[in-house]
């Protein structure tokens, strides 16, 4: 089991990994203050003791043996980092190296405040940046890269084999569309006197877990969140309206399959999840929070599907990618060492170390053929889909239009208008944001 402010992290990119970036290019050079010749300094989001451990003990020493310079780590809950960045931009005392999540990258690139990699990215070999693909597109903004990432994550559906045996399906087949997971979502549901029992799946009923599902159902559809330039709503096309009608159907007429809204299990140790109590036969989750839960009930057969299409004849898409990477400040007078730094921490020795030690997804495909990916059915399954998921669009503004996106879902998931109105309603509410953002 892992601590709880690493399983915190591990929502990934929940409201703490896209927290708002006020930033500003106020204040003179920075680069932790130190000048050329001083060691690199380095802000790492966590502070997970295990992590931090890694950082100082493994991945710094192996950096100064490599370059001849030593490298300074200060330890920032996620929480904490977007004002800590605002206070070192604005002061001059920002870092060479810093890290966050994808869905700040636009907020930091639209105040000049990241510097751009892809003369770096350029250089790499075309094996990596081929093996650090689907990472590297989490962090590209109007077809830059600026993020190097050094996590990944993704959203699939896990589920309790033997409920799939009890309830007469195949749990070695298991449903490759979200329509035909709605129908096995009814037939693994027990119901008693009409109520619930135990649910046939149940999705997170916190506003990003609802904004990440119903992304994932759009793209498994054909739809698209918004235009290739960021400008224009695209999410209330007829695609976005079956996506959310499928959605709530989980929850309304006459045979509910979940019932979740209202309430969330994001905290709680793994083992009082629904999934290890047996409160549902599935859940639409990540891979670090399946493993935890395995950890935490050995003795249920759980398994991950395979990132599911809309129906038959579309292409399987979800949400995931990159859940956190590595940024240069621009101001930096270490650009160099600090490229280093990013490479080495995503390189395939330290990267897969790095992963097995805080037991999150490594960034490479290639690690599927690692030890540690090999002996975690939840890791290696992840790995095998990587290629079918697809971060949040990198747009400036992203955490507030997201949020306000939640907000109207929740209202169609409640049954509050139908999901048309509601698509509609946070359309007529995002544009003027996506319209500041130009």
């Amino acid at each position: 089991m892992y601590p709880a402010n690493r399983r915190n992290f591990l929502k990934t990119s929940t409201a703490v990994l896209g927290s708002s970036l006020l930033v500003s290019a106020c204040g003179g050079p920075s680069g932790g203050g130190s000048g050329a010749d001083g060691d690199l300094t380095v802000w790492w989001p966590g502070v997970n003791p295990t992590e931090q451990d890694f950082v100082t003990e493994v991945l710094i020493p192996a950096f100064t043996e490599k370059t001849g310079r030593g490298a300074q780590a200060t330890f920032i809950d996620w929480p904490d980092m977007s004002t800590r960045l605002n206070a070192g931009f604005s002061s001059g005392t920002g870092p060479d190296v810093y890290g966050h999540g994808p869905a700040a990258v636009a907020d930091l690139v639209q105040y000049g405040r990241v510097e751009p990699l892809d003369d770096n990215v350029d250089q790499l070999d075309e094996s990596d940046r081929k093996d650090l693909q689907t990472g590297l597109e989490s962090g590209l903004v109007d077809d830059v890269h600026y993020l190097y990432p050094i996590a990944s994550t993704g959203r699939q559906v896990a589920y309790n084999a033997e409920h799939f045996t009890g309830a007469g399906l195949d749990p070695d087949t298991p449903p490759t569309t979200f329509v035909s997971l709605r129908e096995a979502a009814e037939q693994l549901a027990v119901r008693k006197s009409g109520k619930l029992q135990r649910a046939g799946i149940v999705f997170s009923a916190e506003a990003v877990g609802m904004q990440q599902a119903f992304t994932s159902i759009l793209w498994a559809h054909g739809g698209e969140m918004f235009s290739e330039d960021g400008t224009s709503v695209l999410f209330t096309s007829d695609e976005g309206v079956e996506a959310l009608t499928w959605y709530a159907s989980l929850y309304q007429g006459d045979a509910p399959v979940d019932d979740n809204l209202g309430g969330t299990w994001d905290g709680l140790p793994p083992a009082q999840s629904p999934l290890a109590t047996g409160d549902t036969s599935m859940t639409f989750t990540d891979p670090a929070t399946l493993k935890q839960i395995m950890d935490a009930a050995p003795e249920l057969d759980l398994r991950f599907m395979d990132v599911l299409a809309f129906d038959e004849g579309d292409e399987p898409a979800a949400f995931g990618g990159a859940a956190t990477g590595l940024m240069i400040n621009p101001d930096s007078q270490k650009q160099d060492d600090a490229w280093e730094f990013l490479k080495l921490t995503g390189s395939k020795d330290y990267n897969s170390k790095y992963a097995q030690e805080v037991g999150i997804v490594p960034v490479r495909a290639s690690a599927i053929d690692t030890d540690y990916v090999k002996a975690s059915p939840a890791m290696a399954s992840a790995v095998a889909n990587s290629e079918a998921f697809r971060s949040n669009p990198n747009i400036p503004a992203w955490t507030k239009i997201r949020d306000t996106l939640a907000q109207y879902l929740e209202q169609a998931l409640n049954g509050q208008g139908t999901p048309k109105e509601a698509l509609d309603a946070a359309a007529a509410e995002i544009e003027p944001i996506l319209a500041e953002g130009r």
